[in-house]
């Protein structure tokens, strides 16, 4: 009985934590380069064998077999890194990776890496995001002089027809990725997909909770009035 109770308990937080993720996924629907994650739900026992593998894998000490039962769901989330929509639109300093790969740049905090390209220029003529980190570019942060900007294809950036820097972009894979200037990626979210299975998720919510309700008053009687007999 108590048992009925932990796994229905433990659906109930695996449930919660994905409609977080899904709320976070609708949100940033509108976000240049976002990609949405997902979460998958695994039982206990498929993670307990995967810390058994871990473990000799690194010369540990192995646990001998476990009879323990798969009554735990835990919830593991993954990102999707499929391609979003590229849209144009005709300003120079957006860009767009179309292909593996990801734009390199650096915050007080270190290098992070990053599909948005709605980048500007800050006071010093620094290609930078909204926020203020720095783009990279083959030896720092990309300086643009004054004058006709163009960014090829390749990640070369020209000004007035002679070339200043390259863009660094992690990940790239060569004849497959290509930089589009101009243009931004958008988020490979999908609303209304997004929304399909928020609702699907909360039914299932709500039926592990009429279980935890079911199971609490069967515990209720068997402790309250089962003596009386």
């Amino acid at each position: 009985m108590v048992r009925a109770l932990y796994v229905a308990a433990s659906g109930m937080v695996a449930q919660a934590n994905k409609q977080d993720v899904i709320a976070n996924n609708i949100a940033n629907a509108q976000t240049p380069g976002f990609k949405r994650e997902r979460v998958t739900n695994v039982a206990f026992a498929e993670v307990f064998r995967r810390q058994l593998v871990f473990g000799a894998s690194r010369n540990q000490t192995v646990y001998p077999s476990s009879t323990v039962d798969p009554v735990k769901t835990i919830p593991e989330q993954s990102v999707d890194t499929s391609q979003g929509t590229i849209r144009t639109t005709n300003n120079p300093l957006d860009l767009a990776i179309e292909g593996p790969g990801f734009f390199e740049v650096i915050y007080p905090g270190g290098i992070r890496y990053t599909r948005a390209g709605n980048f500007a220029l800050n006071s010093s003529r620094e290609l930078c995001t909204l926020d203020g980190a720095k783009v990279q570019g083959a030896s720092g942060p990309i300086r643009l002089p004054a004058g006709d900007i163009q960014i090829c294809s390749d990640g070369i950036i020209l000004a007035n027809g002679q070339q200043v820097d390259r863009l660094k972009i992690f990940g790239a894979s060569q004849g497959k990725t290509r930089v589009v200037s101009g243009a931004l990626e958008e988020s490979n979210v999908k609303v209304v997909e997004e929304l399909a299975d928020m609702i699907v998720n909360l039914r299932s919510f709500e039926a592990n909770q009429k279980i935890v309700i079911s199971v609490d008053h069967t515990l209720d009687k068997l402790i309250n009035e089962a003596g009386r007999i």
